[in-house]
């Protein structure tokens, strides 16, 4: 008595899994199993894989973090100072300087913005440009963060010069 209603209770339910599994999309198999349904074929998985990981936006030239961004060509270089001297200053300024005046220069809320021809302390020539990384801004007019000496980076006086080369060429791609 008890092996038939143990059979009884077995009997809706195997009449259920092959109708459930006919209604996923299983395929039967040997022996009486089903196959997985298959879902990621590989138009599907590269579908997946561009929308989980979508190109990056385009770049513009100097907002590279580092070197890892198009080298800016800089335009109306005072004497003395060389697109070598640009180069290497964006690779350094994306080590210390971004943190405070963003990726190229763009500013944030702690420092201004070096990518346009507005200046709060000096004309915005490149011997000027040195001497106030080199001095830092103690008391900031604008932003509420100071600036230390040679931006609290250890560069040394080529470097700082480097920097200072590729701030004037971040701020003079207009004119002279």
């Amino acid at each position: 008595m008890l092996e038939a209603l143990r059979s009884a209770r077995r009997g809706p339910f195997l009449l259920i899994v092959p109708v459930v599994a006919a209604l996923g999309g299983c395929k039967p198999i040997k022996e009486g199993g089903y196959e997985s349904v298959t879902s990621r074929t590989p138009a599907y998985q590269a579908q997946l894989a561009e929308a989980t990981n979508p190109p990056p936006p385009p770049v513009v030239a100097g907002l590279g973090a580092g070197g890892s961004g198009p080298k800016l060509v800089a335009k109306n270089l005072p004497a003395g100072v060389t697109q070598a001297m640009v180069d290497q200053g964006q690779e350094m300024f994306g080590t210390v300087c971004a943190a405070c005046h963003g990726p190229g220069g763009t500013g944030t809320a702690s420092a201004p913005a070096l990518n346009d021809d507005k200046w709060l302390w000096i004309s915005g020539q490149y011997p000027e440009i040195v001497a106030r990384i080199e001095s830092g801004v103690p008391q900031p007019k604008e932003h509420p963060a100071p600036m230390p000496p040679r931006g609290g980076g250890s560069f040394s006086d080529d470097q700082v010069k480097q920097i200072a080369a590729y701030v004037y060429a971040l701020s003079h791609q207009g004119g002279a």
